[in-house]
């Protein structure tokens, strides 16, 4: 018996969808039997309405109940788990279903609606259970704590039940537990490690091949732009150069023009000199004209005797028929001189197209390898050896930087108090005076201490009244005046002044 905790959601359609259905279709062939508890219903799908309608009126059920409705509405109302028996065992329905109920009563939870489906897709028999958290009675949504360890110790009296442990370690594991020993299972851990560190490198690699297509779309786009600019580039060259070649074509023609109003306005000083320019100006016309063209042009005769405007709008319009005539044949030219330059364009882009869908199958191709690589890795093995040399290393960093801060935070040595100091001073003091006594004389006496020296040489007594201590002890004790505490740190100091003396005293030579 293996029990699986699938997890907490939000979302009992999205639960019925998947178990009530094949995977990845909406056919149900997997689909053995359904099974409600607590429900007013045998229909799964209605089943699966009913627990989304007690999760949503939540609040409502708690006033019913006459409990609180403060705090937060219950995000994630759904909870899911399987049972799985070993392969070879063939449970009947009405086994599956009972062990289903004892586990929600393992978990708390045998007055909670409930939905049992059980599949036929794999080898080995399951069932899985869809539970409401929120009891449809109080509206208090169930904790689940420690619903793993429950489901594990349950599964172990089950197997034991039946007569045959099959999960030999399961068994330890509990007993540990029992004996208040923190167990965990450490291959689900690294389990799942293992697939959140294959889930971040595909992720990586999904990442690199965007990046990868992005900088060669920017590549590409480069060098499509440096075609352009060199297209127009040339273009530009061969414009200016056209354009200086006909600008004195364009210069003759306005001087031309200009003449042709100069006349026409010397001309207008008369009725005379306005038929005179305008026969000189169509002679060649009415030569060629027909019948009718003549009496057209015999009109315009008379019109330039009346007056002038008709005159100065045909010249007007016969330059301006110049200028267009002219302006047409230059840019039939300037296309013609274009052609070479558009048709090189055509051919390098397409050249360029080609080499660029080269290299996109190209890194299509190396992407592709890729992953058929990984796939490879997977499916032999050797991404779990890769994933356990990285663990390995990280941990032989950790190791190293251990090590490291261990050595770095080694205590150093601390300063000497001045109290060390002051008996470090004294017992230089003593040494010192040995050193530097006077050797007996022969036939002299020997020189008796003073009486200072022998009380020094004495061992003190801190608990008499004479010595430094028990003054200062004295000095200390409830109803001494302020005047004798004064006068007792003013010995003291005077004291520590001759005791500076007599260390830095030099020995007599």
């Amino acid at each position: 018996m293996v029990p699986k905790v699938a997890g907490k959601g939000h979302s009992f359609k999205g639960a019925g969808l998947y178990y009530l259905h094949d995977k990845k279709a909406e056919t149900n062939e997997r689909v053995d039997f359904a099974y409600t508890v607590n429900l007013p219903t045998r229909d799964p799908d209605k089943a699966i309405r009913m627990m989304a309608y007690t999760a949503m009126h939540q609040s409502e059920i708690k006033a019913r109940a006459g409990g609180s409705t403060r705090g937060r509405k219950l995000a994630d109302p759904v909870y899911c788990y399987s049972l799985s028996w070993a392969p070879g065992e063939e449970p009947t329905r009405d086994e599956m279903v009972k062990a289903a109920r004892e586990t929600l009563k393992v978990l708390g939870m045998e007055s909670h609606e409930a939905l049992l489906i059980g599949h036929n897709d794999e080898p080995h028999p399951h069932i899985h259970v869809i539970v409401n958290r929120v009891n449809p009675e109080t509206g208090i949504a169930a904790p689940l704590k420690m619903d793993h360890l429950k489901l594990s110790t349950w599964a172990e009296g089950y197997e034991k039940q039946q007569g045959k442990i099959r999960c030999e370690q399961r068994v330890e594991n509990n007993e540990l537990r029992r004996k208040g020993e923190f167990v965990k299972d450490w291959q689900s851990v690294r389990k799942g490690e293992y697939q959140r560190w294959q889930t971040d490198r595909v992720s990586r690699q999904v990442d690199r091949r965007i990046r990868e297509d992005e900088r060669l779309d920017k590549k590409q786009a480069h060098e499509r732009e440096q075609i352009h600019r060199a297209r127009d580039s040339r273009i530009a060259d061969q414009r200016n150069r056209f354009r200086e070649a006909h600008r004195g074509d364009w210069r003759d023609l306005y001087s031309i023009q200009r003449q042709e109003q100069r006349r026409l306005a010397e001309a207008q000083k008369n009725p005379m000199t306005r038929l005179s320019f305008f026969l000189r100006a169509h002679r060649e016309e009415y030569r060629a004209a027909g019948k009718d063209g003549r009496k057209i042009m015999l009109k315009g005769a008379a019109a330039a005797l009346v007056g002038s405007k008709t005159q100065t709008r045909r010249l007007e319009l016969k330059q301006t028929k110049e200028r267009l005539f002219f302006a047409g044949k230059l840019k039939r030219e300037a296309e013609r001189i274009k052609r070479p330059i558009d048709d090189l364009h055509k051919k390098e882009m397409a050249g360029l197209a080609r080499r660029h869908d080269d290299e996109r199958h190209d890194l299509r191709m190396a992407q592709s390898k890729e992953s058929q690589a990984q796939a490879h890795d997977i499916k032999s093995g050797r991404s779990k050896e890769l994933f356990r040399k990285e663990q390995r290393g990280k941990l032989r960093e950790e190791l190293k930087e251990n090590k490291q801060e261990a050595t770095s935070s080694k205590v150093e040595p601390r300063a000497p108090t001045l109290s060390e100091r002051f008996a470090t001073f004294r017992g230089r003091t003593k040494q010192s005076e040995r050193q530097i006594e006077p050797k007996a004389v022969p036939g002299q006496k020997a020189r008796q201490p003073d009486k200072e020296q022998q009380n020094e040489a004495e061992p003190k007594d801190h608990n008499r009244s004479g010595s430094l201590a028990g003054k200062f002890r004295k000095a200390q004790e409830p109803g001494v005046s302020k005047k004798a505490g004064q006068q007792f740190k003013d010995n003291a100091s005077d004291m520590s002044k001759d005791i500076g003396r007599e260390i830095t005293r030099k020995p007599p030579k």
